[in-house]
């Protein structure tokens, strides 16, 4: 009997490596009829199942096997196969593992291992099996490409590239080989190569989804919008169930302000993969930005019942909720800005930097006991530095001793605003005073402390910087060479290139209904160069716009805060010159269309005045979507004001 069931084994082995399955599979049956815990014919049975892509039965049937032929390390390396094809490295590592202890140590189980490791995230020990695989099969391109995919994940990129390439040389005209090459590539900032290899992958295979998605996002990193909208399409076409290449495509969408197709790329997304994160966060945040707050919200919370830690969706939600007035819980979900890079990325110059500020001792807040003086360190942009500054009155009243990290630029005024209070010019990576404090805070964690409901608000201060008396003098007497009248200053622009900067930046030739108004002078204050744009307005419409070119508006803003002082009300965008003007508690016109703040610091809730500048009015009739009604309601309210008053404008109160 025992000769019969090992030709009946011998024969469903050949069916098997024939690819006939039915009958492999049925020899098997036959065998274990007669046998039922035939170690042979049911890890046969297993292999059969595995090639029919039932993994999980398979890895049942091996390891039915293996309890009759515990030390056979095929067996232990086809159950880990099963594993692994099942989705459970974790299942898989130690059957490789024993095997290998066991005594069989060919490339393909050294390599094996390595999956199962990269698979749980475990990198730099998938690069030592997968080197043990690499060096037993030293022309196997598969162990070349596993190796260089471990490699690239512990940061090794020239080495991941040289094993990336070496596979393309064993086996040319790879597509996966040059699909590995672009992405790396991609990852290193070098794009011409990227797309070179990414070209070479479509090349070897037309077919490849992968690798024209990829080239999408090259293209979209490098402002290539069409190309990179043709991409992601043509990815779809091949592969529909694609999710990345849907919601990238949303992203580019998004990108150009077209917030109906983004919502749509998303939900259909969402729709094919309901677990896909990213597509909940980003429909989250294009339903933000068309002010639909609510539903936002909703995205973000769908998203983290699916992963309650996902830091990016609870930075987002957090947001939402500041622009809500949700401050409390608003602020909370702000504290992860650290763990979203995009946010991140933003947040210091140097990402060193804030890899130092995580590994210090972190304050708690005023009611934290046996502290030392606290660091504050500076973030983002002056904008927001200047903004979340406005609590340096709440520190100094809370008598926990501090340095503040200032904006070198600025070092002068905050000085001049609290002579009792150490500063400290911002650099990276930060001065080392700053880095031997008791504690340390970021400054945009400051509001969190302090700012818990719209009540608190009301402990803003109404100015926080003052100009030197003597500029202002000089500035005022410059500007009264230009007549009598109201001096208006004027900013109408961001730095922003993406879609948030059309919420923050009108062109110069927009303001020709406020430029056009009788005795009133308007004072150019935008940083930049704005000659081009001045000469046209002057050739256009006569309109001339005061400037002091001997003032480098980037670096001395010392002038520039005189300048402001001295004119009688800035109109402004969204940018750093309306921060300036809020601190300085210069009476400002805020300008964003249709009453949708682009930052949620700008959000008024209704009182047409930002909290955090008392001095700064919202100017956004909800009806105005657009620049050109809502720059010619302010100038309908700059008449309207100047008519009759020689005097100009209402002046600042005195402060």
């Amino acid at each position: 009997m025992s000769a019969t069931l090992d030709r009946k084994l011998r024969a469903a082995s050949s069916r098997l490596g024939a690819g006939d399955l039915a009958g492999a599979e049925r020899l098997c049956g036959e065998i274990l009829e007669k046998a039922p815990r035939h170690p042979g014919a049911l890890h046969l049975l297993g292999m059969t199942r595995l090639a029919g892509g039932n993994a999980r039965e398979a890895a049942e049937l091996i390891q039915r096997a293996l309890e009759h032929d515990p030390r056979n390390p095929v067996t232990l390396e086809n159950l880990g196969v099963a594993h692994l094809a099942a989705g459970a490295p974790a299942a898989a590592e130690p059957v490789f593992r024993k095997a290998l202890r066991l005594g069989a140590s060919h490339a393909s189980l050294h390599m094996r291992l390595g999956l199962a490791l990269l698979s749980q995230n475990r990198p730099a020990e998938a690069v030592t099996a997968l080197r043990d695989a690499a060096e037993k099969a030293p022309n196997d391109p598969d162990a070349q490409l596993n190796l260089g995919n471990a490699l690239a994940a512990v940061g090794s990129t020239g080495e991941a590239l040289a094993c990336y390439r070496k596979a393309e040389a064993l086996r040319p005209g790879r597509a996966e080989a040059q699909f590995n090459i672009g992405t790396l590539l991609m990852r290193m900032g070098r794009l011409v190569d990227a797309e070179s290899a990414f070209r070479a992958a479509l090349t070897a295979d037309s077919r490849s989804a992968d690798a024209r998605h990829n080239l999408g996002l090259l293209f979209q990193q490098q402002g290539r919008v069409d190309e990179a909208a043709s991409c992601y399409r043509e990815a779809l076409a091949l592969n529909p169930h694609l999710v990345q290449a849907r919601n990238n495509l949303g992203n580019l969408m998004r990108g150009q302000a077209l917030f109906d197709e983004a919502v749509a790329c998303y939900e259909q997304a969402i729709a094919a993969d309901p677990a896909y994160l990213d597509a909940y966060v980003n429909l989250g945040i294009a339903r933000a930005e068309q002010g639909r707050y609510a539903e936002a919200q909703i995205q973000y919370e769908r998203a983290l019942a699916l992963n309650p830690g996902f830091a990016d969706a609870q930075y987002n939600l957090g947001v939402a909720r500041l622009y809500r007035h949700e401050f409390e819980s608003g602020w909370t979900g702000y504290e992860r800005r650290l763990d979203c890079p995009p946010v991140r990325s933003s947040t210091r110059k140097e990402a060193t930097s804030l890899d130092l500020y995580e590994s210090l001792p972190r304050w708690s807040g005023p009611g934290e006991s046996g502290v030392g003086e606290v660091a504050i360190w500076g973030e983002q942009g002056i904008g927001d530095q200047v903004l979340f500054s406005t609590l340096i009155p709440e520190l100094i009243a809370t008598g926990v001793p501090f340095i503040y990290e200032v904006d070198r630029r600025l070092l002068g005024a905050y000085e001049r605003a609290f002579p009792g209070t150490r500063f400290a010019a911002l650099q990276d990576p930060p001065q080392t005073v700053l880095q031997q404090a008791s504690r340390v805070l970021l400054a945009g964690s400051l509001p969190g402390l302090f700012r818990r409901s719209r009540a608190d608000f009301a402990r803003q201060p109404e100015k926080l910087f003052s100009a030197l008396p003597a500029r202002v003098a000089y500035y005022r007497g410059r500007l009264a060479q230009a007549g009598p009248g109201p001096k208006v200053a004027l900013s109408w622009r961001s730095t922003r290139k993406d879609y948030l900067g059309a919420r923050k930046s009108a062109a110069l030739m927009e303001f020709a209904p406020l430029l056009k108004q009788a005795g009133a002078h308007f004072v150019d204050m935008q940083y930049g160069d704005t000659a081009a744009e001045r000469a046209a307005v002057e050739k256009s419409m006569g309109a001339r716009l005061l400037r002091f070119d001997e003032v480098d508006y980037y670096n001395d803003l010392e002038e520039l805060l005189a300048i402001l002082e001295a004119c009688d009300l800035l109109i402004t965008t969204s940018n750093a010159t309306a921060h300036l003007a809020g601190a300085l508690g210069k009476r400002t016109w805020l300008l964003y269309p249709g009453d949708h703040p682009p930052f949620h610091y700008w959000s008024h809730g209704g009182s047409r005045r930002s909290l955090w500048y008392p001095s700064v009015e919202i100017v956004s009739p909800p009806q105005l979507e657009h620049w050109p009604p809502l720059i010619q309601y302010a100038a309908a309210r700059l008449a309207q004001e100047t008519a009759g008053n020689t005097a100009g404008v209402q002046p600042s109160p005195s402060l």
